[in-house]
């Protein structure tokens, strides 16, 4: 699986056959590199004024950090969100927008797409009350998989526990700006700081 792999207070980011650490000096690997081809490719290197960046409920969503055991499910209500869950998808340094409407995937391939890495959450788009069957399979298995999972549908949507709707005022703020910032960079200083916390 590519993503973060702890080794004691050591962190390892395993994006295909390249590995990263914190530190700026090297330490030897004790896991295989990922045969699969990784759809993230995050510079820790990066560096950026994190104050910069919005507090939001979704930013936190859409973080490259691993989420906890218990963090739900991200269901976000709002309207039309393209250009913003575009935006913050940023944040992992897609090689490829970890994107798709929710009735273009099976529930047997969302499965298999949330457990490729830790590291970069997949987006569900356009969840309608009709598909809530397909949709309670997925939510069912989401808390065994790695991999953060968002989604946006209806409003009146009935959710099971595994999922908690949240709110965001990105809409708000001016569109220009949000995406001129350097959102590849903010998700690499989140993530190098969650591996020298060593995962706290």
């Amino acid at each position: 699986m590519n993503g973060i792999h702890w080794e004691g207070d050591i962190a390892f980011l395993i994006e295909g056959e390249k590995v990263q650490t914190a530190f700026d000096f090297e330490i030897p690997c004790p896991f295989d590199t990922s045969r699969e081809r990784p759809d993230h490719h995050i510079d820790l290197r990066s560096e950026v004024d994190p104050t910069r960046f919005p507090l939001d409920p979704l930013v936190d969503a859409m973080s490259p950090v691993p989420r906890a055991t218990d963090e739900p499910v991200a269901f976000v209500t709002n309207g039309p969100l393209p250009v913003i869950l575009a935006t913050l998808a940023r944040m992992s340094s897609p090689t490829k927008l970890p994107i798709a409407p929710f009735w273009s995937l099976r529930p047997d391939r969302i499965i298999r797409l949330l457990e490729q890495t830790n590291v970069q959450p997949l987006v569900l788009t356009g969840i309608r009350a009709a598909q809530k069957k397909t949709l309670d399979q997925v939510l069912e298995a989401a808390p065994y998989l790695p991999r953060r999972l968002v989604l946006q549908g209806e409003r009146g949507l009935v959710l099971r526990p595994e999922a908690k709707r949240i709110q965001t005022g990105l809409e708000d703020l001016n569109l220009a700006d949000l995406v001129a910032l350097p959102w590849e960079a903010y998700g690499a200083h989140l993530l190098k700081q969650h591996m020298l916390s060593k995962g706290t």
